[in-house]
Parts: structure tokens; sequence; C-alpha cells
């Protein structure tokens, strides 16, 4: 068990240090960008008279840049 628990660390261990180095990116550049389709209504719509985003999953990440005191992108595909 314990040899298990040792390989599940190392083998997740360049994930998290992956994600800091992300992190570290989003603090540095300032900006946040989001990837979002725009075409699930409540979640992520594309308001066709402003041309931005809106809905349930906008308003999170639009808290968790403010959180984290940096600017938001949102990119649609």
């Amino acid at each position: 068990m314990k040899k298990l628990l040792i390989t599940a660390i190392i083998a997740f261990l360049p994930f998290s240090l992956n994600a800091e180095s992300n992190l570290d990116k989003i603090l540095s550049s300032g900006v946040l960008k989001v990837g979002t389709t725009g075409d699930w209504d409540p979640m992520t719509m594309k308001d066709p008279a402003t041309n931005k985003y809106k809905g349930f999953d906008i308003d999170v990440m639009s808290e968790l840049a403010k959180d984290m005191g940096v600017k938001i992108t949102f990119v649609g595909f």
C-alpha cells in the first residue's frame, strides 16, 4: 500500500508543478483567460446585443479574477 501511495504521488507531481507555474503565469501577466462556448444557458451565453458573455460560469470566473487581482478575458470557441 505504501509503495502504491508513493507511486501515485510521484505520478501526479508534474501536474501540481505545472499548475503552480500556470498560476504564476496568470499572476505575472495579470490576465486570466477563460475559454467558453457561450451557448449553454444559464451557465454561459453570449449576448448578441452587447457581444458580451453572461451567465453563472461567467459570474464565477469574474469573481475569481477579481479575488486574484487580475483582469479576465473570455475566449470563445
